[in-house]
């Protein structure tokens, strides 16, 4: 007889960053999503992101790093843009795309990317195989 799944607790790092354009909160550590993911971060944007149009991200993982990010974008609002996204994939030109809530983006080792928040009341949850440490660099994608 096959035993029955039993409920099952486990803890993990948290960690958090403010600054005028967003707050981000995240937990860290083994998220018993899969083998391979390791980190989950919300970002909240702040009104003052949107009203003075203020980039959030602009980085890329090294492609040494293995980095991968999952993104989700979050809001009340289904059917209005939310973020527009710039991303570059590797030595390929600057691209964009308007988001709205419910599209998620996979960001591979190497690629940039970068976002302008759009509406209030607006939120990123990010899952990574990494945890947050310093395998990135800067870019100027807006």
């Amino acid at each position: 007889m096959l035993k029955s799944p039993k409920v099952l607790f486990f803890k993990t790092s948290t960690f958090n960053h403010s600054d005028i354009r967003r707050h981000i909160i995240g937990i860290s550590g083994k998220l018993n999503l899969s083998n391979k993911m390791k980190q989950m971060k919300i970002i909240f944007v702040s009104d003052h992101s949107v009203i003075k149009k203020e980039i959030i991200g602009n980085h890329l993982h090294k492609k040494s790093s293995d980095q991968w990010e999952y993104i989700y974008v979050i809001n009340d609002n289904k059917k209005k843009f939310i973020f527009e996204f710039r991303y570059k994939n590797y030595e390929e030109s600057i691209k964009q795309k308007k988001l709205k809530s419910g599209d998620c983006v996979i960001v591979p080792p190497g690629c940039a990317l970068g976002f302008l928040p759009l509406e209030k009341n607006s939120f990123i949850i990010e899952i990574s195989n990494k945890i947050y440490e310093d395998n990135y660099e800067k870019v100027n994608l807006f």
